[in-house]
Order: C-alpha cells, then sequence, then structure tokens
C-alpha cells in the first residue's frame, strides 16, 4: 500500500509539473473480462476482474496528447487446476499496479470525439495462494515481482465529459525461472476533467 501512495504522489507529480491548455484528466473504472495467465508453458484462465485508472493528458500536437498514469487492477482469481486442487490450493488470485505513459490520438477529423491509445510502462504484479497442507492446515501467501505494462485500445469521447474505452492489455512479472504474463480485455467508462 505504500508504494501505491509513493507511485500516485509519483503520477500527481509529474502531471502538475505540464499543465497545458487543453490537459485533461481522465478517472476511468472497467470491467476486466476473463483473462488468459500464461507461465511455463502452462495457461491458465481467470475470472472477471475489475479495474480502476488515473489519466493525465497532455496535447502534444492538435490530435495527439500524451502524459502520465496509473492504474489498479483489483485481485481476480485465476481457475485452478486439476493438479493444482490436487496438491492442496484452494484458491489463487492475481494483481496489478501499472504506472505508464498513456497516448491518445483522434486521427478522424470530421470525428473528433473517437480515439485510439496505447499505454507502455511497467507494473507491480501481486501472486496470492492459498493451500491446505496436510499437518500444517490452512496456509495463504503471496509475493510482489516486477514487471513490464503494454496496451492498445479505442474510445470515444461524449459530451459533458463523459467517455467509453476498450483496451486489450499484457501485465507481466518475473518468476523463479520465466515470466508470467496476464493478458485481458477490458471495457471502461468514466469522467475526464479539464486541467
Amino acid at each position: 500500500m505504500k508504494k501505491l501512495g509513493l507511485a500516485v504522489l509519483a503520477v500527481v507529480f509529474m502531471a502538475g509539473s505540464i499543465f497545458a491548455e487543453g490537459s485533461e484528466m481522465k478517472i476511468k473504472i472497467g470491467l476486466d473480462t476473463p483473462g488468459t495467465v500464461s507461465a511455463s508453458n502452462v495457461d491458465l484462465d481467470t475470472e472477471t476482474g475489475i479495474g480502476i485508472a488515473l489519466e493525465f493528458l497532455f496535447p502534444v500536437s492538435k490530435i495527439v496528447k500524451f502524459g502520465p498514469a496509473i492504474g489498479y487492477s483489483f485481485a481476480r482469481e485465476i481457475k485452478l487446476t486439476d493438479f493444482q486442487k490436487a496438491v492442496g490450493i484452494t484458491k489463487e488470485t492475481l494483481s496489478f499496479v501499472p504506472i505508464y505513459a498513456t497516448a491518445e490520438i483522434n486521427p478522424i477529423k470530421s470525428l473528433p470525439e473517437i480515439f485510439f491509445k496505447g499505454n507502455f510502462g511497467f507494473n507491480f504484479g501481486t501472486l496470492s495462494i492459498d493451500q491446505t497442507l496436510p499437518f500444517f492446515g490452512n496456509v495463504s501467501g503471496s509475493t510482489t515481482k516486477f514487471g513490464m505494462y503494454y496496451g492498445l485500445g479505442a474510445g470515444y469521447n461524449f459530451p459533458f465529459g463523459l467517455f467509453l474505452d476498450v483496451l486489450y492489455s499484457w501485465n507481466n512479472m518475473s518468476e523463479d525461472g520465466g515470466t508470467l504474463t496476464y493478458s485481458k480485455f477490458s471495457i471502461s467508462a468514466g469522467y475526464r476533467f479539464d486541467i
């Protein structure tokens, strides 16, 4: 939680140092559809999840905005394999805190409300496991690792500050002997403020 607080302060500080006319702050909440976790040549499915994000956008041209952002993907369950169940694992969850640069482009002059976007940065991923072991009972543990984050999407800015966007993203976290990759499709709604 301390790391998350420091990350939010860093994003706000960076955003505050480069305010310009046409700048905006976007706050959004989204539904993450069931995704896939790939690790050690094994693909596991995840349950639906919820994510939130705070994005600052500053104009760099008439059609491009760019800025810092931070998000939080609340813990979502990973569907267990028969082997995991056999060794006593009862629950496995995954959550992420991405800190990233985001860019939006409005390339269609006749439809300036439509935008395409790209995200690139890093994240902290937390993998938590609950397991029942003989002689020990219920045991819980979690590990937080660093990794890369990136996503591609599109959206629509409605009047009165409302917007919708869709995003396909990848969260990576390093683990012993390789990398865990979580890919998902998200649909988000939010509000934008002029800053």
